[in-house]
């Protein structure tokens, strides 16, 4: 059995000059009442969790892919070589040279160190910037030279005055930076050869 409400109000009309009360009723369906009030409460619900809820992404504005309407990390930022300035902390060099005359070996020797001396990390410090230009500093932060560069995929290249380098990127994140070259050469000097082929890995922080 459906029930029923009913709101009333009167007031008095005159009827053959008698003073009678003449009710307005409305007849709301109860059911229908409790529908509405439902209906009330979701949309509420939903307006408040609408209201809370924050964008996620990466709010890093010194990331490739930073949001500036992200006001929750999500951890997805990703870095690359450009914005501020990378400085050498270490390079470490492993691989092996050998001496020969005449094909006699004089000399078959292992590398294997790392150098963190400032004054003797070369380059000390590298400012990549976005319209593929670089600037080299020395400790002093005297400039000691400039050229270009190029990143595809892992393979960063360099072109100095002097020569063009092809390093590998080992990581790039928002602090630290690791890059591998690959040194190897065969040489002959008044009859001596001489065989490298090392490894370099550069170590710089941002």
């Amino acid at each position: 059995m459906v029930r029923q409400k009913y709101f009333c109000s009167f007031d008095f009309v005159k009827l053959f000059d008698v003073k009678v009360k003449k009710y307005n009723c409305i007849i709301f369906d109860k059911n229908i009442t409790d529908m509405k009030n439902i209906f009330y409460v979701l949309f509420l619900i939903t307006f408040i969790f609408s209201s809370c809820t924050k964008e996620e992404g990466c709010t890093d504005s010194l990331a490739l892919n930073y949001n500036i309407d992200a006001e929750n990390d999500d951890g997805s930022c990703e870095f690359g070589l450009v914005g501020g300035s990378w400085t050498t902390q270490s390079i470490s060099t492993n691989g092996t040279m050998t001496v020969s005359f005449g094909g006699i070996p004089l000399l078959d020797s292992t590398i294997n160190y790392t150098e963190t001396n400032p004054d003797s990390l070369e380059p000390y410090r590298l400012t990549m910037n976005d319209d593929n230009t670089y600037i080299e500093y020395d400790v002093m932060n005297a400039i000691v030279e400039s050229g270009t560069w190029a990143v595809l995929s892992d393979q960063l290249t360099i072109n100095t005055p002097d020569t063009t380098l092809v390093l590998t990127i080992g990581s790039v994140r928002k602090s630290n930076l690791s890059l591998s070259l690959n040194l190897a050469e065969s040489s002959n000097d008044m009859g001596a050869t001489i065989d490298y082929d090392i490894t370099q890995v550069i170590n710089s922080t941002r």
